[in-house]
């Protein structure tokens, strides 16, 4: 039996309620969906995962997926979306790429299934060109690379703290890294694979320079 209260709620309020805990539940069930999929896109090959194991793995039917979300191409964007917005925002929102690198490399390394379930994709061969997101934000790392590079900011100071473990960790993440997303990388930065061999040398600069963390500069040692 209605409540007294719920008699002298004019219709058009109820409604709005309504509609607020539709919104809301529909929110949440979607959530749930895109986390069922990314954990499973993270650990298979996206090729094989299917939509019904996103709806068991979810504990919605496989009808309401598609109703959410859309087909599986569909929910494989959108679990590579989630986290490429926001990150565009930071990266335009930014003078220089030293005042994000520290913060997209952690949330990189934090958000382990979303960048697994990324990493997933790429060695599949998943279009990278496809997923209008993820080049946007390349984009506006390349562009905000290209400004630091030109602009006179002091370099930042080397550190000399680093633990040697997580010095080499880093080189071989960054081979490793670089060998999983090889193929993404030269489309989204607009790499020229004739210049192949020169990019390799340099990705070898880079590592003999992260290396040298390990050593101290001569007049450190003396002074000590």
């Amino acid at each position: 039996m209605p409540s007294r209260d719920s008699k002298n709620t004019k219709p058009e309020a109820r409604s709005a309620g309504a509609a607020r805990t539709a919104r809301g539940s529909r929110e949440q069930t979607t959530e749930r969906i895109l986390d069922a999929a990314a954990e499973l896109f993270a650990n298979q090959n996206p090729a094989a995962v299917t939509v019904r194991q996103v709806a068991e793995k979810a504990g919605v039917t496989h009808a309401l997926v598609h109703q959410y979300i859309g087909t599986k191409d569909d929910l494989l964007n959108a679990v590579l979306q989630r986290v490429a917005t926001d990150r565009t925002a930071i990266v335009e929102a930014s003078v220089r790429l030293q005042d994000i690198a520290r913060e997209l490399v952690l949330q990189i390394a934090t958000n382990r299934i979303h960048s697994k379930a990324l990493v997933r994709s790429a060695m599949d061969g998943v279009e990278y060109v496809s997923l209008k997101d993820r080049i946007m934000t390349g984009q506006a790392l390349l562009r905000l690379a290209e400004a630091t590079a030109a602009s006179d900011a002091t370099p930042s100071a080397a550190p000399r703290d680093i633990d040697a473990r997580v010095i080499i960790a880093a080189i071989s993440s960054m081979a490793f890294g670089w060998a999983a997303t090889e193929d993404w990388a030269w489309q989204v930065y607009g790499l020229d694979p004739a210049d192949k061999e020169d990019v390799y040398r340099q990705l070898g600069d880079l590592a003999v320079y992260i290396a040298d963390l390990l050593v101290q500069p001569t007049e450190e040692k003396t002074a000590e």
